[in-house]
Parts: C-alpha cells; structure tokens; sequence
C-alpha cells in the first residue's frame, strides 16, 4: 500500500493527464515550444527565399521529423485524441512531399498512426501507390495497409527486419495474439538496438516518448480485448480507443 501511495504521489505532480511519466509536463511543455521555434525558423527561411533550391526538400523533410516529435510529445504530454487526430491528418497529407523509402522507422511510426487516427481510404490508397512506385516491399507495411483497406496479404511477402517483427507477424495469425503482443513490447520494442534507446537520458531535449504505435496499431485491427496490456510500458492503449475520447 505505502509503493502504491508514493506512485500516486508521484504521478499527481506530473499531471493527472500525463500518459510518460519518463518526463515532465514541463520537459514536455519545453520540448514542444522549442521545435515549434525551430520550424517556424525553417518555415521563414522557405518563405523569403534563403535556402538553396537543392536544400529545399531537406529543410522540408526536416520540418515534417519536427512536426511528428511535436504531435508524440504531445500524446506523451496528454493531450485530448480529437486534437492531435486533425494535426496527424494534416500532417499525413504533407507526408507524401517528403517521403523517403529508406526511412523505415519513421514509415512504420507513420502507418501505424494512420492506423490508429482512421486517416481514410484515399490517404491509404496514396500510401500503397507510393510505396509501389518506391518499389518498397513489406509485410508489417503491407499487412496494416491491406486491412485498412479491407483486403488479403499475402504471407509469403517479405518482412523487411524480420529479427525485429517476426513476433508482429505471427501475433496476426495466432489464436492468442495478446501474449505475443506482450513479449513484443517487453522483450523486442525496446533494446539497445532501438534508434531512440535511453533518449531521455540525454541532455539534450530529443526525448518524446517510446511508444509502439505499431503494437497499437495490429491490436486495432485484430480487434483485440486488449485490456491486460493496458499497463505495458510503451503500448499506446488510449490511442486504440480514441473513437471513445
């Protein structure tokens, strides 16, 4: 009783609406107004003509990493679903400018919150076209995209890491997905190996969260009673449930 009073404590300072607790309100607060700054800098550069036209698509691509890091510190913050659903849409539509097939990590964050925020049909359409014209193949893209748009993946599509989602993959076919989605989180999400381990530890403001949209977003589809995984470290629950909120 007295571990649990000390949490409650602990979780009053940061805010009954804090969903990280890795970090304050304030480190939040902090970190959006600083990329908020950042961009606005990009943005009048762009505006008055003083990036090289090879430089464009850079600074452009930029603004949209800076735009994402806002819109998950955000979620991390607190922020209501509603609100953060209508910047993701915009936020989707800006991506198709920018997109790089090579960045497989911020692709599969992308997809899996167009999963979760219902971005529509038309906007999945677009995703498939360009990921064919971009000749890129996988199954963790495929499978998500396909069921958003109703229709079959083919097993036998190649999972790009398979080291890394093979756990994704077989939680789609198995009879009791929730324990595969259980180890997924607790042994596979987050390691050494992740681009953004031990990020909060930095002394810089690079931390937003470690959240696994794209757990959140296979549970969506599975329709899964999920609520034994409501708990786990990095599973976006209220995400999936955002057509409640």
């Amino acid at each position: 009783m007295l571990n649990e009073d000390r949490q409650d404590v602990h979780i009053g300072k940061l805010g009954e609406n804090m969903r990280d607790t890795l970090k304050s309100k304030k480190y939040f607060d902090e970190f959006i107004e600083e990329d908020s700054k950042r961009i606005e800098r990009f943005v009048l550069k762009l505006e008055k003509g003083e990036v090289r036209q090879e430089r464009v698509l850079p600074v452009k691509r930029k603004i949209h990493d800076l735009k994402l890091g806002i819109l998950i510190a955000r979620y991390s913050k607190g922020d209501k679903i509603s609100v953060l659903k209508n910047a993701f849409i915009e936020l989707y539509r800006e991506w198709e400018e920018v997109f790089q097939p090579e960045y497989y990590n911020k692709n599969l964050m992308m997809i899996s919150l167009a999963v979760l925020f219902d971005v529509g049909k038309e906007q999945i359409e677009r995703m498939k076209n360009l990921l064919k014209n971009t000749a890129v193949e996988d199954w963790v893209f495929e499978f998500m995209l396909n069921e958003m748009l109703g229709h079959d993946t083919n097993e036998n599509i190649p999972l790009l890491f398979p080291k890394n989602y093979m756990t994704l993959k077989q939680a789609a076919f198995a009879d009791k997905p929730i324990p595969l989605l259980k180890k997924y989180l607790s042994e596979e999400w987050y390691n050494t190996d992740c681009g953004c381990y031990e990020a909060h530890k930095s002394s810089q403001k690079i931390y937003y969260g470690y959240w696994s949209f794209e757990a959140g977003a296979f549970a969506k589809i599975l329709q899964l009673d999920d609520k034994d995984l409501k708990k786990t470290p990095y599973y976006p629950y209220d995400m999936i449930h955002c057509i409640k909120q």
